[in-house]
């Protein structure tokens, strides 16, 4: 799966990242895993990586479908924030996460910014310092 994330901190931090080529069906099967993920608590910090080229494949409409079949997904936690990172150099991912940020938030009770820098994005979240177990996690990325 394009989308590969764990979760950490007792569960209140979900860290994915996406690379190779994302469909909408991988972004639908991972707006649908981590829900229902038994692991997750509120309240929720969600960093979502985007790799370089890796959303050449979506479009806005594909973001408007995942967002309605969000919508039908039961027990979503409500406390939430997502940082979005994607690369400055990649247009095309910078703006589908901003598209992406404005629907979810007139959609979800949750707060969704981009981030073209890491640190900036783990600052924001409250979760500065990498845990022993994501620093496993990103090694295997």
């Amino acid at each position: 799966m394009p989308i590969k994330y764990d979760v950490f901190r007792d569960g209140h931090f979900i860290h994915a990242v996406g690379t190779g080529v994302i469909t909408a069906k991988d972004f639908v099967d991972y707006e649908i895993a981590h829900p229902m993920d038994k692991r997750v608590k509120e309240p929720l910090n969600e960093l979502i990586e985007i790799q370089p080229g890796a959303t050449m494949e979506l479009s806005k409409k594909d973001i408007s479908e995942i967002i309605d079949k969000r919508k039908t997904i039961k027990g979503l936690p409500t406390l939430h924030k997502c940082a979005i990172v994607v690369p400055y150099v990649d247009s095309h991912s910078w703006d589908l996460a901003r598209y992406y940020e404005g629907m979810a938030e007139l959609h979800y009770p949750k707060s969704v910014i981009v981030f073209g820098n890491m640190q900036t994005a783990r600052i924001w979240l409250g979760v500065e310092d990498k845990s022993p177990e994501e620093q496993v996690f990103m090694s295997q990325q």
